[in-house]
């Protein structure tokens, strides 16, 4: 067997950019364990999830819920315990960039947008694309582009303020800005922190429907 549990076999090439889930999931960690100075913020943590799978993660503050995600996300090393994205991509091996680089979206609590630049120019900058200084010089979106620009401009609820500066944005609409601005990268798992925090009661139900319609 490998590591977790999985049973090894016969598989098929992967694409690039592909993670392999034929195990039914996209995220499994097991008996992790970090310390921080002799305190232990997580203890034991084992948690597995499925391929579109939405999962809500509950706790009281010092739980443990952003440690985890900084575990995922490469930002912190666990003591010990085991972490993969699909079958066989091992995230301990990874580095922050390069977890990113293979599919794994982040979103902090608070919302991080370029606040002089409009809703269309924070999406169009946070395509997946070559950053490098002679392409962005140069780079005009194609229609793939501009067709999936639109439909997550749909999707986060911000068609009509396409040409709005983003620091004019109410909390809720940066919040989604944000997100629309990971999906831009069209991420394979993506972690939100508190995605709902300072939302009105209305913003927080559009933030559900746009939850439920990823």
């Amino acid at each position: 067997t490998e590591s977790g549990g999985r049973t090894a076999g016969f598989s098929r090439v992967m694409a690039e950019g592909e993670v392999d889930v034929a195990h039914g999931r996209i995220l499994y960690l097991e008996d992790v364990h970090v310390s921080f100075d002799g305190f232990k913020a997580i203890n034991g943590l084992s948690l597995d999830i499925a391929p579109g799978e939405l999962r809500c993660i509950i706790g009281p503050n010092g739980a443990g819920k952003t440690t985890m995600m900084d575990i995922i996300t490469g930002k912190t090393r666990p003591d010990f315990g085991t972490v993969f994205f699909g079958s066989t991509i091992d995230l301990l091996r990874y580095n922050e960039p390069q977890i990113a680089q293979l599919g794994i979206g982040r979103k902090f609590q608070k919302p991080t947008v370029f606040e002089q630049l409009t809703v269309f120019e924070n999406l169009e900058l946070a395509l997946h694309t070559n950053k490098g200084v002679k392409s962005s010089m140069f780079f005009r979106l194609d229609s793939l582009q501009s067709d999936r620009l639109l439909e997550v401009l749909h999707t986060i609820h911000l068609g009509d303020s396409l040409n709005r500066q983003a620091g004019n944005l109410s909390h809720g609409q940066k919040q989604w800005l944000e997100i629309g601005m990971l999906l831009m990268q069209d991420p394979k798992l993506l972690l939100l922190d508190e995605p709902v925090a300072g939302m009105t009661d209305e913003e927080t139900e559009r933030t559900a429907e746009l939850f439920l319609s990823l």
